[in-house]
């Protein structure tokens, strides 16, 4: 059986403020109480969303063309300079905790949004779906797998999407 990710009721508020580093546009879903995704935000790149959440309330990154979950990079902000340490990497759930919490900044934790590691024939079949018309697709001379491979649309599972936020 498959295990949800949901949200888990607490009290204790924190504010994220996500800042997508990555080239693509890419959607931000919290996972509500019942695993449903809902969505909350598009941020495009190079641009940041601020959030309003709760402590155990998971939050995912989609990438907004192939529905393909983004990295996400949970960082410390340095003030006296613009560089960043990250203090947890590699995440495709990002669930604020209080160990993302710093004193400097009490209440608000800072989440990076980066590509996905995709292999290399998902690269190009997301440079294909994006750069060619089906039809044009079709009239290439490539086999006719590699053609249905390229024009089989993404799979997104809409019945784990909320229609409204709880």
């Amino acid at each position: 059986m498959e295990s949800l990710v949901k949200s888990a009721d607490d009290n204790v508020p924190v504010t994220i403020n996500f800042f997508n580093s990555s080239a693509w546009n890419s959607l931000l879903l919290w996972c509500d109480y019942e695993g449903r995704r809902v969505l909350y935000a598009s941020v495009g790149p190079g641009r940041s969303c601020c959030l309003y959440s709760f402590l155990t309330h998971p939050w995912i990154a989609l990438d907004s063309t192939s529905f393909t979950p983004m990295t996400l990079s949970v960082t410390q902000r340095q003030y006296n300079n613009t560089s960043e340490s990250i203090v947890c990497a590699g995440l495709s759930v990002f669930t604020p905790a209080e160990e993302h919490i710093s004193a400097e900044n009490p209440g608000t934790i800072y989440v990076s949004i980066h590509l996905p590691v995709l292999s290399l024939a998902e690269l190009c079949k997301r440079v294909v779906q994006t750069s060619l018309l089906p039809e044009s697709v079709r009239q290439t001379e490539l086999p006719h797998y590699v053609v249905n491979y390229l024009l089989r649309p993404v799979l997104v599972p809409w019945h784990r999407l909320a229609t409204n936020r709880s």
